[in-house]
């Protein structure tokens, strides 16, 4: 186009050239608007361009995939929390995290579940440790960039896991691991061995099962700071199960036979008797007991792993005399408690914080309906995952109505693996106490305790006189005397000088 037939001088375009470049381009756009043929494309030049002269940007309709773009993720944010974020829109079949990039692809199994997940959380805020993240259809229809392993090689995914269990303190066996995996899909076999140290193949159904497994429970602990498992997959093609016992399981054929002189049923660290395993790998290569909240607490009644927070509701106290440190007492028989807040403006309400959901879980079992104070308290799981301590400067402030159990000294699960949590039970009317100075007496610590109701019975152990049993005339009565009396310091005489710990008991007193 000239600029003859435009209508522009060119010593206009030579005096004001960025001026003019635009225009001239707009009129060339308009002359042509007036060719055969243009009506098929027309676009107006409001439509091509803003106010202010320069060209729009044209939107770019993002494609449904599979794949989902995860962006601004906190530095440490980890494979397991992505896969929680998305699983509950479908089946997670892959993670592709990005940590130098604050970024990560999560495929799914299909684009209903994809599109799901993103029209979601397109309308509310997704959030990894309290940091917002964004999440928008990726361009690609598969992550393809397999997980490496420490060699820096690829490692192929498989539908056989190699599982390595370390610092093991507590019992571990196939039914524990069954528990453990069976909830990513079905296992069709496991074999154990001790090849280094505690190890089992698990083999599942299908290669997508193995992988969501891996990914969830990498790095997890069993139990409570010890137990933990590392996973790689294996490359064998197929698990050879011949019998049925306690180092080998194949789950599709319960006919298989047993094989003469079973081993324990369990893994001993201090006796390694899993020598003879029957398989090897080619390659060579919960502040409760039960840490992995998806497995439950086997052994531990009121744990099922479907407990999503950490905070309790505690209804019906009496409105009269709050006591934090009675509940923190009595809450604390079944699980550590980090924080306990009374309701400003519902004084018979308390909402108590736990170390984790599973502790919270179990107490809501244990305590509801337990009888305190003349009443029978009411426990639920709260809708709050934390408790919040009072605002500075507020009258909240120094209500006393608020106390933080963070950094007690008191809490009887602080030591990983300990054995307060073989004894968890209901409440009753019978309870343990332990560490009794040794000058006292059973007319002292009958004493003690009848104080606080009327005492039925009561024995020293036979081979411990620090330890004993003792029996209130009621449940009331028990738990009354277990939240005055525990951590107690008793001395007889001025000697002994100790704090007691007492606890319910599922043993009966034989007088």
């Amino acid at each position: 186009v000239s600029t003859q037939s435009t209508g522009i001088d060119k010593r206009t375009i030579k005096a004001q050239p960025h001026a003019t470049v635009a225009h001239f381009f707009r009129r060339i756009l308009l002359l042509n608007m007036s060719y055969p043929g243009f009506e098929s494309n027309k676009r107006t030049q409001d439509e091509l361009y803003e106010s202010n002269g320069e060209p729009k940007k044209q939107k770019i309709e993002p494609t449904v995939s599979r794949v989902v773009h995860v962006r601004n993720l906190p530095p440490d944010c980890t494979e397991q929390e992505l896969v929680a974020l998305a699983c509950p829109f479908g089946r997670v079949v892959n993670v592709l995290l990005l940590k130098g990039k604050n970024q990560a692809f999560i495929q799914m199994s299909d684009q209903i579940s994809a599109t799901s997940l993103v029209q979601y959380y397109n309308s509310v805020q997704a959030a990894i440790k309290s940091k917002p993240v964004y999440l928008q259809f990726s361009n690609r229809d598969e992550i393809s960039a397999p997980a490496s392993n420490q060699t820096g090689q690829t490692q192929a995914q498989n539908n056989i896991l190699l599982v390595t269990v370390q610092n093991v303190l507590y019992p571990v066996n196939i039914d524990v691991l069954h528990q453990i995996f069976s909830k990513y899909g079905s296992i069709l076999k496991i074999v154990i061995f001790s090849k280094s140290g505690f190890q089992a193949l698990i083999q599942f159904s299908d290669v997508v099962s193995a992988v969501n497994a891996k990914m969830s429970l990498d790095g997890q602990n069993i139990y409570s700071g010890c137990c933990t498992l590392r996973i790689q997959f294996s490359n064998l093609p197929n698990l050879n199960v011949k019998y049925n016992n306690d180092k080998s399981r194949d789950f599709t054929n319960s006919s298989l036979p047993s094989s003469s002189g079973s081993l324990p049923t369990t893994f001993n660290p201090n006796n390694n008797l899993f020598n003879s395993c029957i398989l090897t790998e080619a390659n060579g290569q919960m502040i409760s007991p039960y840490s992995l909240t998806a497995a439950g607490m086997p052994g531990v009644p009121g744990s099922t792993g479907t407990a999503t927070t950490p905070v309790i509701i505690v209804n019906n106290l009496n409105p009269e005399k709050p006591d934090l440190d009675a509940l923190f007492n009595l809450f604390g028989v079944y699980g550590d408690v980090v924080r306990i807040k009374i309701l400003y403006n519902k004084k018979d309400t308390a909402l108590i914080q736990f170390a984790n959901s599973t502790q919270a879980e179990i107490a809501t079992t244990h305590l509801n309906g337990c009888p305190l104070e003349g009443k029978h308290v009411q426990v639920n799981l709260s809708k709050h995952t934390s408790v919040a301590l009072p605002r500075t400067g507020t009258e909240q402030e120094h209500s006393n109505m608020t106390k933080d159990y963070m950094n007690s000294p008191h809490h009887r699960y602080k030591v990983a693996g300990s054995k307060n949590y073989q004894h968890i039970c209901p409440p009753s009317s019978v309870l343990h106490i332990s560490n009794i100075p040794l000058t006292a007496s059973e007319e002292h610590v009958r004493a003690l305790f009848s104080q606080y109701g009327t005492v039925v019975a009561f024995k020293f152990f036979t081979k411990d006189r620090k330890m004993a049993l003792i029996q209130m005339s009621s449940v009331g009565e028990a738990v009354e005397s277990l939240i005055r009396l525990h951590n107690y310091r008793m001395s007889v005489d001025g000697e002994g000088d100790t704090n007691i710990k007492v606890s319910f008991s599922s043993k009966s007193v034989q007088s």
